[in-house]
């Protein structure tokens, strides 16, 4: 076995035990990795402890003769609460986009420049006011769409090419059609009336459009509502299960959901 070290980020934990588990790492140097954590949930391990929502310095033993390798320390480099106004949405969003990560990226690829943004976005989630985090997140899950290779078509239909300003102005009142199975918009001339479509609004397209581009920064000064956020979501989850084959449901942004409706949150 070699001994490796990386800055890494958790996305997601797998109890097998009551004193171990398997932990999925997003890390710089080798892209998405789990490892075993063999007597981490002991009270009584006495090495580092593994937290969400913080950038570790990973120290782990990698095999080729097995499918997982074994964590050896973790040292906190820089964490992040979410306790500023709004913790639950900040949880929310932060836990969607390590779900999002989870799902689709490929095993043991590194992808440093996704792994870079990733912490940018997080230390956004950190400091954003929380009526920014809708446009941050779906910037982000467009951002992590494209950079993978899945980049859904909203600049131009994807039956005929036509740009899709150009159909989109000409009848600003009516809504665009978003087909996540052709992977984008539709113009009214290719629409069939067998498909299902995602209805958008002229300024439902023009905010995604805006945000397929935005940086964190520019995101974060975008307005949007949560009814809106919920719209576009659906379109990018639709469109992440017809073109992966996985589901792009995210069990975070259910969980806000059912807050919102309750006004809980």
């Amino acid at each position: 076995m070699s001994l490796e070290k990386t800055e890494a980020v958790v996305l997601k934990t797998f109890n097998w035990s009551e004193s171990s588990r398997t932990v999925i790492f997003f890390s710089r140097r080798f892209g998405k990795i789990a490892l075993v954590d063999k007597g981490g949930r002991s009270l009584k391990s006495k090495r580092g402890r593994i937290v969400g929502f913080a950038v570790l310095e990973l120290t782990f033993y990698s095999s080729q003769k097995e499918s997982s390798g074994y964590i050896r320390d973790v040292d906190p480099l820089e964490t992040w609460s979410f306790e500023k106004e709004g913790t639950v949405g900040r949880l929310a969003y932060g836990s969607a986009a390590c779900e999002l990560l989870h799902l689709l990226l490929p095993e043991e690829e590194p992808q440093v420049a996704l792994y870079d943004y990733f912490v940018s976005y997080l230390k956004c989630v950190e400091a954003a006011d929380k009526r920014s985090l809708p446009a941050l997140f779906l910037a982000f899950f467009l951002r992590c769409l494209s950079h993978l290779g899945y980049h859904p078509s909203l600049t131009h239909c994807t039956g005929c090419g036509q740009q899709a300003g150009s159909f989109a102005a000409t009848r600003p009142q009516e809504y665009l059609q978003f087909y996540p199975e052709r992977g984008g918009v539709v113009c009214s001339s290719c629409q069939t009336a067998a498909d299902q479509y995602i209805r958008l609004s002229s300024a439902g397209f023009e905010q995604l459009v805006t945000l397929q581009s935005a940086s964190l920064t520019e995101a974060a000064a975008i307005p949007i509502t949560f009814a809106d956020t919920e719209l576009l979501l659906e379109a990018l989850t639709r469109f992440v299960s017809c073109q992966t084959g996985v589901s792009g449901e995210l069990k975070s942004l259910e969980f806000l959901r059912k807050l919102k409706k309750t006004k809980l949150s």
